[in-house]
C-alpha cells in the first residue's frame, strides 16, 4: 500500500482514536518525509509531512506527558532533516536527543542516533567544529550500540562519519578524518547494487571526500583511483538532478585536479580545474544555494594550481577573486586565499603587497583563536612570523628599533612555544620563529639577546635532527652557524670555535645529500676566528680546506656556454 494511501486512511482513524492511531499516523508521516524523488514538488510535500507529524506528536505528548517521548523525537528529527531546514533545526535536534537519549530500546535508539548525527552536521555548518566532532563521534557509537543497521541505517551512520572527517580535517588531523572517511565509503560500497543507486550521493560524497583526504596525506594514485569513479556516478547525478549534481560534479573535476597536478600534470590539472570553476560560475548565475561559497573554494583550488604551474599573473587573479567572495562568511576560505596570495607577492619581492596583505589577515586570523585555537593559533604564530621577516629583516644592522615587526616576531616565538609545548608537532614552526626573531633581534643591534634565542633555536632543532636527520640536518647547521658568529661577537672566540667544527662534523657527515658549497661560510667564519686567536696554523689548515672546497665547487659548475 502505498504511503498516500496509507495516511488517507489513518488520518479519519487517527481523529477517532488519537492516542491508538495518532503514533501510527506519526510513522508513516516521517517515513514520507524521508521519501526523496524527482517529481516537481517532492520538497515541498516532504515538508508538509514532517511539519504534520511534529504538530500530531506534541500535541499526543501534551495531552499523556511520558508516552510519546520516542515518537516526538523522531518527529523532530524529521522536521529538522526537511529540505526547507530552519533556523530552529538545531534547537529541534537538541531537544529531540533529550527526549531519547537515556533509553536501551532499539528503535529510540535508532531515534537518537539520527538526531546525534543531523546535529553534528549542522553545528559543522554553523563552525562549531569541536561539538561536532563529539556529537558525530557520539552517534557513530549509538550507531554501534544498534546491532543490525538496515540500509538507510548504515547510510546515517556513513553520513556521520563523513561529519567525523570533516571535523578531523578542520583539526588538522588528516589521517584521522582518511580513516572515518574510508569507513564511510566502505558502508555505501557493502550495499547492493540497488541500494547505492538509492543512497548514490552519499557515496559519491564519502569518495570525494576520501580522495581529497588522499591529496593531503598521499598516496595521490589512490586519490586519483577512487575520485575517477565518483566522477562516474557524479556524471549520472549531474544529469538526473542538475540542481545537486552539478556543483558536485564540480567539486569532483576539482580534487581529479588536484591528484593530476600532485602526479606530475600540471596542464592538464589546470584544464580540469577552469572547467569545474566554470561549471560553478553556471551555478551561481542560476542561483543554487551556497553556489557563491563552492565557487570561491574552486577559484582558490585554481589559484593554486595556476601557481603551481608557474603562472602566477592568473593565479593572483583567481586569488583575488576568491578572496573577496569568501569575504561574505567564509574566513576559512578567506584565509587560504590570502596566506597563497602572501606567498605570491613575496615571491614575486613585492614586499609593501604582501604586507598589506598580512595587516588582513593578522586580524582575522587572531579573531578566531579563541573558538578554535589548534588551527588559528599556528596560522596566527605563521603570520606574525611572516609580518617579522617583512617588516624587520630589510633594517641595516645596528638600527635601534624593528617596530611592529619585531613585536610581531615575539608574539609569534611565544605563541609557537605554547603550541610545541601542547603538541611536539610544532617544534619545527618554533625552530624557525625563534631563528627569524633571532636575526630581527641581531639586526637591533643587541647579539646577546640573539644568541639566547638562537640557543634555544638549536636546542628544538637538535630535537627534529634526532627525528628525522636528512630533513633538518641543514637548517641545524644554519643556526649553530648564525649562533657561532653571535658568541664570536660576544668576544667569546673559544666557544665559537666549538660551535664552528660542531656545524663543520654535522655538514660533514651526509657527503652524498650535502652539497660542499653549504661549508665555505662556517669555514670561513671559523678561519675568521682562529686568526683572531693568533691560532695561525690552524687558520692556514682552514684556508688551505676553504680553496679545496672552491675548486671543487668551481669543478662541478657547469659550463656558463
Amino acid at each position: 500500500m502505498s504511503l498516500v494511501v496509507r495516511i488517507a486512511l489513518l488520518r479519519p482513524l487517527a481523529r477517532l482514536g488519537p492516542h491508538l492511531w495518532g503514533p501510527r499516523l506519526a510513522e508513516v508521516l516521517v517515513t514520507r518525509s524521508h521519501r526523496v524523488n524527482t517529481l516537481p514538488g517532492s520538497p515541498v510535500r516532504r515538508t508538509a509531512a514532517a511539519e504534520e507529524a511534529l504538530t500530531l506528536c506534541r500535541r499526543l505528548a501534551a495531552e499523556r506527558p511520558g508516552r510519546h517521548r520516542v515518537a516526538l523525537a523522531r518527529a523532530l528529527t524529521a522536521r529538522a532533516d526537511a529540505p526547507d531546514t530552519t533556523p530552529a533545526a538545531i534547537d529541534q535536534l537538541r531537544e529531540a536527543v533529550g527526549y531519547v537519549e537515556d533509553t536501551d530500546d532499539r528503535s529510540a535508539l535508532a531515534v537518537l542516533a539520527t538526531a546525534r548525527g543531523l546535529l553534528a552536521a549542522n553545528l559543522h555548518r554553523r563552525g562549531e567544529v569541536q561539538e561536532a566532532r563529539a556529537l558525530a563521534l557520539r552517534a557513530q557509537a549509538t550507531w554501534e550500540r544498534c546491532g543490525r543497521l538496515s540500509p538507510p541505517e548504515r547510510m546515517r551512520l556513513a553520513q556521520a562519519l563523513l561529519v567525523v572527517g570533516n571535523c578531523q580535517e578542520l583539526l588538522d588531523r588528516p589521517e584521522e578524518a582518511n580513516v572515518a572517511r574510508r569507513q564511510a565509503w566502505k558502508l555505501h560500497r557493502d550495499l547492493s547494487l540497488y541500494g547505492r543507486s538509492k543512497w548514490l550521493p552519499v557515496g559519491t560524497m564519502a569518495a570525494m571526500d576520501l580522495a581529497h583526504g588522499l591529496t593531503v596525506t598521499g598516496p595521490a594514485q589512490e586519490a586519483l583511483d577512487v575520485i575517477e569513479e565518483a566522477r562516474i556516478d557524479a556524471e549520472l547525478w549531474s544529469r538526473f538532478r542538475p540542481r545537486d549534481g552539478r556543483p558536485m560534479l564540480a567539486r569532483v573535476m576539482l580534487i581529479e585536479a588536484e591528484c593530476r597536478a600532485q602526479l606530475g600534470d600540471p596542464e592538464t590539472a589546470v584544464r580540469l580545474a577552469e572547467q569545474a570553476v566554470g561549471q560553478q560560475r553556471a551555478t551561481v548565475e542560476a542561483g543554487t544555494p551556497d553556489a557563491r561559497a563552492a565557487l570561491a573554494h574552486g577559484l582558490l583550488v585554481l589559484g593554486r594550481l595556476t601557481a603551481g604551474a608557474g603562472r602566477r599573473d592568473e593565479a593572483t587573479a583567481h586569488l583575488t577573486e576568491a578572496a573577496e567572495l569568501a569575504r561574505d562568511d567564509h574566513d576559512g576560505m578567506l584565509a587560504g586565499a590570502l596566506s597563497e596570495l602572501i606567498d605570491l607577492r613575496i615571491a614575486a619581492g613585492d614586499r609593501t603587497a604582501a604586507d598589506g596583505l598580512l595587516a588582513e589577515t593578522v586580524p582575522l586570523f587572531r579573531e578566531h583563536t579563541a573558538r578554535l585555537p589548534e588551527v588559528w593559533r599556528p596560522r596566527l604564530a605563521h603570520a606574525l612570523l611572516l609580518r617579522c621577516e617583512l617588516a624587520v629583516l630589510e633594517l641595516p644592522a645596528g638600527t635601534a628599533t624593528g617596530g611592529d615587526g619585531l613585536a610581531a616576531g615575539r608574539e609569534a616565538v611565544e605563541l609557537a612555544r605554547s603550541l610545541a609545548g601542547g603538541d611536539p608537532a610544532h617544534r619545527d614552526l618554533l625552530g624557525r620563529c625563534l631563528f627569524t626573531l633571532a636575526r630581527a633581534v641581531h639586526l637591533t643591534g643587541d647579539p646577546r639577546g640573539s644568541a639566547e634565542l638562537l640557543r634555544e633555536c638549536v636546542a628544538v632543532r637538535w630535537e627534529l635532527f634526532a627525528t628525522d636527520p636528512v630533513t633538518h640536518r641543514l637548517g641545524l647547521a644554519e643556526a649553530l652557524c648564525n649562533l657561532g658568529n653571535r658568541t664570536h661577537a660576544l668576544d667569546r672566540l673559544d666557544d665559537a670555535v666549538g660551535i664552528y667544527r660542531e656545524c663543520l662534523d654535522l655538514l660533514r657527515a651526509d657527503p652524498d645529500r650535502i652539497d660542499r658549497a653549504e661549508l665555505l661560510t662556517p669555514l670561513r667564519n671559523l678561519g675568521r676566528t682562529l686568526r683572531s686567536l693568533d691560532r695561525t696554523a690552524e687558520a692556514e689548515r682552514i684556508r688551505d680546506e676553504i680553496r679545496a672546497v672552491e675548486e671543487s665547487v668551481d669543478a662541478a659548475r657547469p659550463d656558463p656556454a
